[in-house]
């Protein structure tokens, strides 16, 4: 059973009962060898609910099963640390990647139209509706229930730990700014290198061509 997990690149973990069943690879949902067999609700984040995840989920695999989910995405971000359990994520930032892959996630530019709605979507959880603004599966209704079911919670907390929440989110953008501008000055030197290599190869081939 082992073997066959690793050759099939799923994973495996270990829980209170003891050693459990490995799960598909492709977010804790499907296998590249049987897209068609999902497991659906098995993983489990370290806060939040799993029903919306479930809901997620089905959402992302319908638009595997046609065939509109590309290859090629950033590698999963959301594993938690410890792994004590190896399916365990983090409930934000998972649901953003699965939306993030069928085109669900909204963007502030069109938030910025209800700002109910943005203010819901910024210190709030990350509730399915919210992926249900634009993309495949965009409703109306779910502008509506943002704009008023999810907005409530936020008033509801109180100007002081909105303020914290805010705070946070300041803190951190700018870390994560800073480190992307970092990252992106670090990769010129080689981006330069390979433009540099690239230049004698394309003029020896145009040279190769007028001869």
């Amino acid at each position: 059973a082992g073997g066959a997990g690793e050759a099939g690149g799923w994973r495996g973990g270990s829980g209170a009962r003891g050693e459990e069943d490995p799960l598909p690879s492709e977010h804790f949902i499907v296998s590249a060898e049987e897209p068609t067999l999902a497991f659906l609700g098995f993983v489990r984040p370290n806060v939040g609910a799993i029903p919306p995840m479930s809901e997620l989920q089905v959402l992302w695999w319908i638009e595997k099963l046609r065939g509109r989910i590309a290859a090629g995405h950033a590698p999963p971000s959301y594993g938690l640390l410890g792994k004590k359990l190896v399916y365990g994520v983090d409930y934000g930032n998972y649901m953003h990647q699965l939306a993030a892959e069928f085109g669900a996630v909204p963007s502030l530019w069109s938030l910025a139209r209800r700002p109910r709605v943005l203010v819901a979507y910024c210190l709030g959880q990350a509730y399915v509706s919210f992926f249900r603004l634009q993309g495949p599966f965009a409703s109306q209704e779910a502008w509506e229930v943002a704009a008023t079911e999810l907005y409530a919670p936020v008033l509801r907390r109180g100007i002081a730990t909105n303020l914290v929440f805010l705070a946070v989110m300041l803190v951190f953008g700018s870390m994560s700014a800073a480190l992307c501008a970092a990252e992106a000055v670090l990769a010129l030197p080689r981006a330069a290198v390979r433009l540099a290599a690239a230049v004698p190869r394309r003029l020896l081939a145009a040279r190769r061509h007028r001869d």
